[in-house]
């Protein structure tokens, strides 16, 4: 793990750089409780027994307590608006408590809250207990709906809310020191690499439920913000991390999916703990409290604990079909029923990038157990135009068809090209014969047979060409694929599928943010006809980028995926995901469906 994660980090889909990790005892995440919360919100008291609290109906404060964060007793009602509101009450407007937080220090409880119509107060326990009676210290900011403490090491106590506001509190816990300064992210300073919502909301952590805490003598400035990863209505957590409370921070990452506006806190043997309820429609938690145990990974790198599983549905919890390096998996049925597998692989270098100029086969008869069938095709013995073009070519995304009594193979190059080779033997291992090159520009190419006996050659983000019957080039001008609406269905990755009388066209595509800590997801749309239109593009496989949709002898439609984003399952891995295909009131909807 290099020490440069947070001004350097690598391209995402290297596991240690992940924030989520693949493990084969990793269960499900679960609700503490079986009541809905929001804002979850948890401390450590000095006898190591759990508070936990968070927004209910808006008009108290209540409380549940643990002594191992499993079993809960509650809720206990320990404030209230209408027993000891005051300033809360001024306006002649509604009011309402919102994300109320709980803190141990200077020897008792204090709660942090927010209120809906704008403002943050802070109430402290009169007896040390979690219980209270609470005394209302007073309103702390005329702004925001939500606030934290922040104990630091020489004493000093902060004032955290909003997207990242801090202020240093007075001696009496009674007000403010100074005014709120927000603490600076920066953004990402690596060509390529653009984390669009720093740029362009100010260079914030997040846009709510900031929180602040230290470990190893980092400062760790939590935020929640919407984020369309997985395109979805997520609300994920955010982290940043500096030196000093103030900042500035470094480029914030994506700490806990779906965590919203969490709290960090201690549990037992020293384990560091978020608190939080579920945010979005993949949260196995949605609307509930939840406890994730952390690990810090390197220096200012928090994440969740490989053993817990945070996305609900058939992909969140998918393992790898294969423990071998590949990338862009591809799947073809052979005429005998063998399935044959090709991909972007590391050889001979172990590097999907550099000197990666080999092209290896797998054979499976289930889906389940692979065999490696052998290296068919090398550009360094068997490459003719290839060689002349780059110096030392790089072969990626291949993919494997069975047509005209043999298989071909089409492939990319690193660069941009692509060609096409055919068995001469009519086996899978070939020897193959090179074709000639396809394309002049572009990657990621793909054939497709059609039921009239017509092969399309299909590439980069929707690009087609009908093939010659000697499959030496194209019989026609190639033309681009689009949805009815105009838009691509993605920038990479391109293939067609036939399926129920419909051409699914698939592609991939980055939601949220590009090779940051978005997600690299397969998106389709549906059309009657080769040529389209299509419909609107709709997500099918979470996290499956440049996988292939395939059907399986018994007709079920599948697709390959390999894991490139920092919230995938696993990471460079062929995996294999089972897909409903039903209609709806906008078509046909393809979905990940558990087997």
């Amino acid at each position: 793990m290099t020490h440069r994660f947070l001004d350097q980090p690598p391209h995402p889909e290297t596991e240690w750089a992940a924030c989520t990790a693949f493990s084969e005892s990793a269960t499900v995440v679960r609700p503490i409780l079986h009541t809905p919360l929001k804002d979850a919100s948890i401390c450590a008291g000095p006898d190591r027994t759990y508070a936990l609290t968070g927004t209910t109906d808006g008009r108290s404060i209540r409380m549940w307590t643990s002594s191992d964060l499993q079993t809960w007793t509650g809720p206990v009602t320990v404030w209230s608006l209408e027993g000891g509101g005051t300033w809360q009450r001024e306006n002649d407007g509604p009011c309402g408590i919102s994300a109320p937080r709980i803190h141990f220090s200077r020897g008792t409880y204090w709660i942090a809250y927010g209120l809906q119509q704008g403002g943050t107060g802070l109430l402290r326990s009169l007896s040390g207990g979690v219980r209270g009676p609470y005394q209302d210290m007073g309103r702390m900011t005329a702004d925001g709906r939500d606030a934290s403490l922040f104990e630091d090491d020489d004493g000093a106590v902060y004032w955290v809310y909003g997207n990242g506001r801090i202020a240093r509190m007075n001696e009496e816990m009674t007000g403010l020191l100074e005014q709120p300064r927000r603490a600076e992210v920066q953004p990402w300073r690596t060509a390529g690499r653009v984390d669009r919502p720093a740029y362009t909301r100010n260079h914030q952590a997040g846009a709510y439920g900031a929180f602040v805490c230290k470990r190893d003598g980092y400062y760790f400035l939590l935020c929640a913000e919407p984020f369309e990863r997985l395109g979805s209505d997520a609300v994920d957590t955010f982290a940043a991390v500096s030196r000093s409370v103030y900042g500035p921070y470094s480029r914030r990452y994506l700490a806990l999916p779906h965590g919203g506006q969490a709290s960090l806190f201690t549990g037992p043997d020293e384990q560091l703990y978020a608190s939080f309820s579920g945010c979005g429609s993949y949260s196995p938690v949605e609307h509930y409290p939840a406890v994730v145990p952390m690990s810090l990974a390197g220096p200012g790198f928090i994440r969740p604990s490989e053993n817990v599983v945070l996305e609900k549905g058939a992909v969140g919890s998918l393992a790898p079909a294969a423990d071998f390096p590949i990338r862009d998996p591809h799947i073809c049925l052979g005429p005998d029923g063998t399935y044959y597998l090709t991909g972007t692989s590391d050889r001979p270098r172990q590097d999907f990038w550099n000197g990666n100029n080999q092209l290896h086969l797998w054979s499976s008869k289930d889906l389940k157990v692979w065999s490696h069938v052998g290296k068919v095709w090398d550009l360094a013995e068997n490459g003719t135009w290839e060689n002349h073009i780059y110096e030392n070519p790089c072969l990626w995304a291949p993919e494997t068809i069975y047509l005209y009594g043999t298989f071909w193979i089409t492939y990319s190059l690193k660069g941009g090209g692509t060609g096409l080779i055919k068995s001469v033997s009519g086996k899978p291992e070939g020897p193959y014969i090179d074709m000639g090159r396809m394309t002049n520009t572009d990657i990621d190419s793909s054939l497709f047979l059609d039921e009239d006996g017509q092969v399309y050659f299909v590439w980069q983000d929707g690009k087609i060409a009908r093939m010659k019957e000697n499959m030496t080039g194209f019989a026609e001008e190639p033309r681009k694929l689009l949805c009815e609406d105009g838009r691509r269905v993605g920038y990479e990755g391109a293939f067609l599928v036939k399926y129920r009388n419909k051409y699914i066209l698939g592609a991939a595509e980055w939601n949220g943010d590009e090779r940051v800590d978005g997600t690299y997801d397969l998106m389709y749309a549906v059309s009657d006809h080769v040529y389209g239109p299509y419909s609107p593009r709709r997500l099918a496989v979470p996290h499956g980028g440049h996988g292939t949709m395939f059907v399986d002898r018994e007709g079920r439609l599948r697709s390959t995926l390999f894991g490139n984003d920092r919230t995938a399952p696993f990471r460079t891995r062929v995996g294999i995901v089972a897909l409903k295909a039903e209609e709806d009131e906008h078509g046909l909807l393809i979905e990940p469906e558990e087997i």
